[in-house]
């Protein structure tokens, strides 16, 4: 009997006038629970669409919450080394707990929708519940482009600032860097200094197919985002400049594939 109370459908009548749109849909997910403001359950357009979703379902809080966690962290990879694959655990675990907690904190959000309605005088109770319930897409996607632009904005423009996360990154993120770094174990990529208008940035790595130490200087030119190969290390000896012009252009070639 308990079961079958849990999964019968309940029909949220004053949630309704928030909701408006796939009312059935916050019926199911909300009756299966006792309290739906405090337990969770499963949203996956939620949690494909994230931010997208708030904005879709005029949860403006939620939306600049989540995208000011996101300027936050595009910013943190101008200042401090993080691997790549921090990416995939930040995004992925914001997309997880936004897909857990997104039908809870949308009743929440209803319910504070109608505490607001009830505030207002009679004849603007429905106009109030028309702007601040139901669906836009054309909100959701407007606000998402914005959000899109301030972030890649943002750290577009402190990519500029001479920090030493930068300044590598200007060589790093290179396509000759990829390649370094998939024909050497261990790459390592150090800041070394100053030097009139360019930054100093070592590459080290191991190449094991030819039992070499690998140790490359590079000069990088931050105001103009790019860089040039200086001076070539192999097993501690500097190369000669013909040998360092083939070993650069082998690099080179090797990136184009």
């Amino acid at each position: 009997m308990e079961e079958q109370a849990v999964n019968e459908l309940v029909s949220f009548e004053e949630e309704h006038k928030v909701v408006r749109t796939n009312t059935s849909y916050y019926d199911l997910k909300w009756g299966k629970t006792a309290n739906p403001a405090k337990n969770n359950t499963w949203n996956w357009a939620a949690f494909f669409l994230t931010s997208a979703w708030f904005a879709y379902r005029k949860m403006y809080k939620h939306f600049f919450i989540l995208t000011l966690i996101e300027v936050i962290w595009f910013s943190l990879l101008c200042f401090v080394d993080i691997p790549e694959w921090s990416d995939a655990i930040v995004f992925g675990g914001a997309s997880l707990i936004t897909g857990l907690c997104a039908n809870r904190w949308y009743y929440k959000h209803a319910k504070n929708v109608l505490a607001r309605a009830e505030a207002q005088p009679e004849q603007r109770k429905e106009a109030y519940l028309q702007i601040k319930g139901g669906t836009h897409i054309g909100i959701a996607i407007g606000l998402s482009i914005l959000a899109l632009v301030i972030t890649f904005g943002v750290g577009a423009g402190l990519s500029f600032l001479p920090t030493k996360t930068n300044i590598k990154d200007v060589v790093r993120y290179g396509d000759e860097a990829i390649t370094l770094e998939t024909y050497n174990d261990h790459p390592k990529w150090t800041y070394i200094k100053k030097e009139g208008r360019h930054h100093v940035v070592q590459f080290t790595g191991y190449d094991y197919t030819e039992k070499e130490h690998v140790r490359i200087v590079f000069n990088v030119y931050l105001d103009k985002q790019i860089y040039e190969w200086d001076k070539i290390y192999i097993n501690g000896k500097k190369l000669n400049k013909k040998d360092a012009e083939d070993y650069e252009y082998w690099i080179e070639d090797s990136s184009a594939y």
